[in-house]
């Protein structure tokens, strides 16, 4: 509840701030190649639990509609590092896309791919990460300490929504949140503690609940901040 509580703040904080600050600027409509925007999430190399690289590209392959401009928008996330003394990311990567909505704005007579937009998406990918894991056996009562290295697969499903603002000449600052679902399978690769050991799971910080041993549907809520330079017509 709190989680949806803060989305739902999160949502309009975006929606109004970019309505409020809205501007009157180019009123001819957007035609196929006048956005073509690459960014990078400056959120994510600050760190949210899991660092990484987010590079996305942005594009307008429509014109716009009456009320409505499309755009698709590609993603690119390597995992760099964790914020978890006990989470050691190794290597990977995820790709995902998703498609954009940007609403038409107040005082604009044409939509235009700045201001409030919703959409939905899908990603997913590898990774490879290590981390030091507790083991109990209750027969004899004995701890055990192990560095497991893990494997993890995942697809996802997500709706989305943000804002974006140009705040030069060709550059633009964009932020959006978003919810979903997807399937994860966290393996280990080299669990040898022996028979009767049992993980004791050692962060229970919700950050890393996508980096969980076991297999199955965990909700996830991508976070982006970031800054992008259109290399289009517009």
């Amino acid at each position: 509840m709190i989680r949806k509580k803060l989305f739902v703040a999160f949502s309009i904080l975006i929606l109004s701030y970019f309505e409020t600050t809205a501007q009157k600027l180019n009123t001819e409509p957007v035609v196929k190649g006048d956005y073509k925007i690459l960014k990078l999430d400056v959120l994510s190399l600050m760190g949210l639990g899991v660092q990484k690289m987010h590079v996305s590209y942005e594009t307008s392959p429509l014109k716009s509609g009456k009320d409505h401009l499309p755009s698709i928008n590609f993603n690119l996330n390597i995992p760099l590092s964790s914020t978890s003394e006990d989470l050691n990311i190794r290597y990977g990567a995820e790709i995902g896309g998703e498609i954009r909505f940007y609403q038409l704005k107040r005082h604009q007579e044409t939509p235009i791919a700045e201001g409030a937009f919703l959409g939905m998406g899908i990603d997913g990918g590898a990774v490879k990460f290590d981390r030091n894991e507790t083991f109990y056996n209750s027969n004899i009562g004995a701890y055990k300490e192990s560095n497991v290295i893990y494997n993890r697969v995942r697809t996802g499903i997500y709706f989305l929504v943000g804002g974006a603002s140009k705040i030069g000449e060709r550059l633009f600052f964009e932020s959006s949140i978003g919810l979903g679902w997807n399937n994860v399978n966290v393996k280990p690769t080299n669990n040898e503690i022996g028979d009767g050991y049992q993980l004791q799971r050692s962060d229970d910080n919700i950050i890393y609940l996508n980096f969980w041993e076991g297999k199955g549907q965990r909700f996830y809520m991508p976070i982006n901040v970031s800054l992008g330079y259109n290399f289009g017509n517009r």
